[in-house]
């Protein structure tokens, strides 16, 4: 693990403590997310379109494989949402 990255991760301990204590916040936000992203990706994969972060709209194969990523990381952020809900119960 590289060492020198862990001061950037841990700038703010107040706010990670926070939501550490609130789980369902946290939890709640990565669910939001996933849904969006989750969303997003159906639609690629639907339509054979995508648009970049920078306003390009790409077709085809490349709109395919972007709404693929957006999935599973859309499905990803919702277990992890669920996951820290859960955890916050016991």
């Amino acid at each position: 693990m590289n060492y020198d990255l862990l001061p950037v991760f841990a700038r703010n301990e107040a706010a990670n403590k926070w939501l550490e204590e609130h789980p369902l916040v946290l939890g709640g936000g990565a669910i939001a997310l996933g849904i969006v992203l989750t969303l997003l990706g159906v639609n690629a994969l639907k339509t054979g379109k995508a648009t970049t972060k920078w306003g390009q709209e790409v077709e085809g194969g490349s709109a395919k494989a972007m709404g693929v990523v957006w999935l599973v990381v859309g499905v990803g952020a919702i277990l992890f949402g669920l996951y820290k809900i859960i955890a916050g119960f016991r």
